[in-house]
């Protein structure tokens, strides 16, 4: 038996700005909106970010429309009934041209999708044993669905995403932190006491090792390479193989192998979403977007070959998955249909 999620009654949306607003200026309110959010709660980073999203603003008439067309969005949400009460929509531009390029149309007229986690961002900070995996040997761990925070000894920061596994090798010359499974964001600190004489701090993946050099990056293990983003400083890619290493510097992100490391490509603020508790996707196929949430929830979660091509963009709460998924038909042609709690397909909602 299937439990299907059909859209609700439509709800009064602002209209769509007119004269239509470019994408990559609707894109760029959407990551002050994501670079707002993490700045919360430190005050001297949520002021500075605020004093850069107002001089953005103020740069050009359409900054600023697209950023009120998401406030005003923003406020229709309260008469919106839960758990669609975090969506907000907003279209995009109306683009022609050829597929996949500057002005691709089809697939990629969605709305653009903001969840909101609001109060509903809630964080795991417990352990969970999966046997059979790295976390086994791990120092620390997160399990599907949670993040964790982790302050090392010598002040570095490590946050783990969901299913992620660290271990430590701290010595007299070097602090390694080996990433086992999943992804993570660390934050380094000087070496104390160490004035003249600082131990190097390194991520060790299978694939290579990344040497910080005073930064804040991210890394992300998968099968067959590694991922890396820099938001801060520089990073050095170390291939495991022995090719050539490559320094990454702040906004830059690559992947690499054992073999050596691709050219870099600019990296975006959206990438360090996780770590707020939100999901952001831009122009993201459905069926990659499904890989990426199914990450935070146990079981398999999929879609039919017929929508897998489709387009959204957006941030959504990771903290609740299920509302993601109710949200779905609200945003594209497709029913979510759920054979079991950890089977669940997106097929396309009959007309």
């Amino acid at each position: 038996m299937s439990a299907d999620t059909a859209p609700k009654p439509a709800a009064s949306w602002p209209a769509a700005p007119e004269p239509p607003i470019d994408e990559a200026v609707t894109l760029r309110a959407t990551e002050w909106m994501v670079q707002l959010m993490a700045a919360a709660g430190d005050a001297r980073s949520e002021a500075e970010c605020e004093a850069q999203c107002r001089c953005w603003r103020a740069a050009h008439a359409d900054h600023e429309r697209a950023w009120q067309h998401l406030c005003a969005v923003c406020a229709a949400l309260r008469g919106l009934p839960a758990p669609v009460a975090h969506a907000v929509l907003a279209r995009p531009a109306r683009r022609t041209g050829a597929p996949g390029g500057p002005g691709a149309t089809g697939g990629r007229r969605g709305a653009l999708a903001l969840l909101l986690a609001g109060g509903a961002v809630a964080i795991g900070w417990q352990f969970e044993r999966a046997g059979g995996w790295p976390g086994l040997r791990a120092d620390y761990r997160a399990g599907v669905g949670q993040r964790r925070r982790i302050a090392l000894a010598d002040g570095t920061v490590v946050d783990l995403n969901t299913d992620s596994a660290i271990a430590l090798r701290y010595g007299p010359a070097e602090r390694v932190v080996v990433l086992l499974a999943g992804e993570i964001a660390v934050a380094t600190a000087p070496d104390p006491d160490r004035a003249g004489a600082a131990r190097p701090f390194l991520v060790e993946t299978g694939h290579g090792r990344l040497r910080a050099l005073g930064t804040r990056f991210t890394v992300r293990l998968l099968p067959r390479h590694g991922e890396v983003g820099v938001q801060q400083g520089a990073v050095e890619i170390q291939p495991a193989g022995g090719g050539p290493t490559r320094t990454l510097q702040a906004g830059e992100r690559t992947t690499f192998t054992r073999a050596g490391a691709a050219p870099p490509t600019p990296a975006s603020p959206t990438d360090t979403a996780w770590t707020a508790g939100m999901l952001a996707v831009h122009d993201m196929r459905l069926e990659r977007f499904l890989a990426e949430l199914s990450r935070y929830r146990h079981g398999r979660l999929g879609c039919s070959a017929d929508v897998a091509d489709l387009r959204l963009s957006g941030i959504f709460p990771l903290a609740d998955t299920e509302a993601v998924l109710e949200t779905l038909p609200h945003l594209l042609p497709v029913a979510v249909h759920r054979f079991t709690r950890y089977w669940v397909d997106v097929r396309r909602r009959p007309d």
